[in-house]
Formats: C-alpha cells, structure tokens, sequence
C-alpha cells in the first residue's frame, strides 16, 4: 500500500490502514471504498495522510508495533480518564500554576483520580502493550496516523510503543517495561489544565504561554503520585519528559549523564526519563499538528542526531538508532539519481545491517504514470540516493 496526501485521494481509492476517532472507535476499517463524502470528514477531523492500497504494493503491509484491538482499547480507556478530568479542569485552564498545582495535590482531587475505573483499565493496557512488542520484532515501524481530536492519546500510546521498545534494547526486564508504560500512557495528562489555545497555537507562544505549558509535566506528576496502581517510578515520566541532559529543559533544569544508568546523584535525570525524552522527541517530529506537516523520517533521525548529548542521552540516542530504520516499511519515497530519476515507490524491506538502505519498490515514472513494478535493493546500489514523499 502506499501513502497518500489527503489531497491526493480520489473517490474509487480503497482504504489500506484503518483510521480511529477519540473514543478508540473504528474510524475507517481497512478495505472501506473512499467518496468525496469520505474525503472531507477526514480532513474535518485533521487527517492529512492516508494508506491506500493500489494494486501494486497490496503486499506491503506497514509494519504495525501493537494489535488494531489493543490500541483501540487503550485510546477508549485514556478518553474515559481524560474527558473526565478535563471536565473538571476547564475550570481551571485559567487559574494559575500554583492554583492548579495545590487542587490536582488535595486528597480529595486524588481520591476523585485514583478511584476512576479507567486507571486500573489503562495500568492493563500498559501490560498488554509490553507482551505484545515483547512477541514481536525489535525495530520500529512508521507511527501511527493521528486525527486532531485522538492526538494526545495516540501520542502517548506511540510514546508508550517507542519507549517499551528502547527499553526492551537497553535490557530492561518485564516489570520495568511495564512501569515505563503506565508513565508514558499518562506522561501528557497534565496537559488536561492547560488552555487547548496553548496547547495547540499554531504561532509561537508567548513568555506567558510558555510559562503555563511549561507546568503541565509538574501537573502530572502531583496528580499521579502516591497513586498505588501506578506506583513509585512512573510518575516521574511525567516530571522528567522535558528535562534536558544539559539541564536546559523543564520544570527543573536537571542534568543528565549521558549513560543509562539509575543515578545516585541528587537532581539528575532517571533512566526513565532518558528513555522517554528520546520517545516524545521521535512521536513530535513524525506527527502532524496544527503548526506544522510531520517531517520526514530522514529529517527526524538528523534532528536527534543534532540533538545527541546536550538534549538527548547519547547512550540512549545509539540504542534506539539501532531499532529505528530511517526509511521504514510503508514510506513513500522517490529515487533522485541513477537509472530511475525521479521514479516514485514505498520501502517494502528492510535490510538488518544496513537500516539507512532498504529495499524499495518503484510503481511510478517521473510524471506519476504507474509502470511494471521494479525492486532496488540500496544496500547494493550505493551511489543512489532517496527521499521520502507523499504521493
């Protein structure tokens, strides 16, 4: 299947990955025939992008970390739990920091979120997520495709995949993984008392801004604290999101070491929150949102690279580069030299030695016009050079 712009589709094209609303619903199943109808609920909701099978590449299935049933699951359950807690945070959108910081900290706001029957549902999820990419294979797959109205959940559900997996390199036992991923199912939740208008301002935000959206990992940590189905660590995945290795990131300024290790020194990051500062970072750049298109996988992985050692752990930066192909199965791409200029197709391998040079499938000339399907394999033809695109 290939990816195609959202305004590229055309009535007649047949749906190749399925699509899910807020609630965890089924969206748009695979195999579903597009209309014009179709076209324009999706970009109502923000889609931007869509599988499409086309005959050529139905072989080609994008390689999917967790189940459609898990994931469907997860994102109903974190809707329960944040839909409520929104309810109750409009109220307090406005208020200031330490307003919010001494409500969501009250024992009765604590009880009201501990009871929530959703919580012990997502701590099973978490389970559910480990022993699936625990089952499965060890490198990444594309991110999954998010509508405006499901972001923070597929977000932090991506987030949750990233970090399980980084974590299931590094060596982490089962019990860890788990703990990473009831963190970062929950690590945004703080974002549910800060203003939608900040969280999704297409233009830069003000000192002012920047100061409230700066408070949302404090907001999850006082919240998720001292909760027992949570437990002890997962919290500070919240806290430590946005802290930086050189001590530049929120809410704290902690440093970091560059080695992953549980540090004994005070006011230094947690293994943990290495680990999901890498994951965020890759989930962010690969997604779309209201202020910018995703990049493009190759510029992702150059962004993180420029980012290794003062933002990012460097340590955790080299494992997760070993489990994160720059092209993966499903990308668009176009060739840029050689004997097939400007010839478009979708990476339908990966070669394990060589991540950086799949093999890809060219369906279309220079001009769009499908042609008889031909695999190049680029670790054996070195010299060309690729770039992902959308068709």
């Amino acid at each position: 299947m290939l990816q195609f712009s959202i305004d590229s589709l055309e009535s007649g094209m047949k749906v190749g990955k399925s699509i899910y609303d807020s609630e965890g619903k089924l969206l748009l199943g695979r195999g579903v025939i597009i209309n014009d109808f179709i076209i324009n609920k999706l970009k109502g909701r923000g889609v931007t992008r869509l599988f499409v099978k086309d005959g050529c590449t139905d072989d080609v299935e994008p390689e999917e970390s967790i189940s459609e049933m898990v994931r469907g699951a997860t994102i109903k359950h974190m809707k329960e739990l944040f839909v409520e807690f929104d309810d109750i945070a409009k109220e307090m959108k406005d208020e200031s920091y330490t307003a919010v910081i001494d409500a969501v900290s009250s024992e009765q706001f604590k009880n009201t979120f501990r009871n929530n029957p959703a919580l012990t549902k997502i701590t099973s999820d978490a389970g559910n997520i480990v022993d699936e990419l625990l089952a499965g294979d060890v490198t990444l797959g594309l991110n999954s495709i998010k509508t405006y109205d499901n972001y923070t959940f597929q977000h932090s559900i991506d987030v949750a995949v990233v970090s399980i997996m980084l974590g299931r390199r590094i060596g982490l036992d089962s019990k860890r993984l788990r703990e990473l991923g009831v963190g970062c199912l929950l690590h945004d939740i703080g974002k549910t008392f800060i203003s939608e208008k900040i969280v999704n301002k297409p233009g830069k935000l003000t000192d002012e801004e920047y100061e409230k959206m700066k408070a949302h990992p404090l907001i999850g940590y006082e919240l998720t604290k001292d909760v027992p189905a949570i437990g002890v660590l997962p919290p500070h995945i919240a806290l430590q999101h946005h802290e930086k290795q050189d001590g530049s990131g929120y809410p704290r300024g902690l440093k970091g070491n560059n080695r992953l290790d549980i540090p004994k020194e005070p006011q230094r990051i947690h293994l943990y929150g290495h680990i999901v500062a890498v994951a965020d970072v890759y989930d962010a750049l690969s997604s779309d949102r209201p202020y910018r298109e995703a990049y493009a996988p190759e510029k992702v992985i150059k962004i993180m690279r420029e980012m290794k050692g003062s933002h990012l752990n460097r340590d955790a930066l080299r494992y997760f580069m070993s489990i994160a192909p720059v092209y993966p199965v499903g990308s668009t791409i176009r060739i840029l030299n050689g004997n097939y200029p400007n010839h478009f197709g979708v990476v339908i391998h990966l070669n394990e030695d060589s991540l950086e040079r799949p093999i890809v499938r060219l369906v279309y000339n220079s001009v769009k016009k499908k042609i008889d399907p031909v695999d190049v394999n680029l670790a054996a033809e070195e010299d060309l050079k690729i770039e992902t695109i959308l068709f």
